[in-house]
């Protein structure tokens, strides 16, 4: 298959692409109940339960933010980007 996207473009791309996709952006507010929806809708398992709190265990994950859009009480927040957001669920 013949690329579409020239290599210039996607390297580009990773270059910014990359140093985002760090679970350190994220961050858990004091509202968080400890339900644990976030580490069961991660689809790397990037995260784990500890002390009632979601603890990212892989420093990379895919950005898909399940982990925030399915929090109950929309206590996962990512940097300051996420505050003013609301959540998603696609409808199935």
């Amino acid at each position: 298959m013949h690329n579409k996207v020239p290599m210039l473009l996607v390297k580009a791309g990773h270059a910014v692409y990359e140093p985002v996709r760090k679970t350190k952006h994220f961050h858990v507010e004091k509202s968080c109940i400890g339900c644990g929806l976030c580490a069961i809708n991660c689809p790397i398992q990037a995260i784990e339960i500890k002390n009632n709190r979601p603890k990212w265990i892989k420093d990379k994950c895919v950005m898909c933010l399940r982990c925030l859009h399915h929090c109950p009480t929309f206590a996962i927040q990512y940097e300051n980007a996420t505050q003013k957001h609301g959540q998603y669920h696609h409808p199935l």
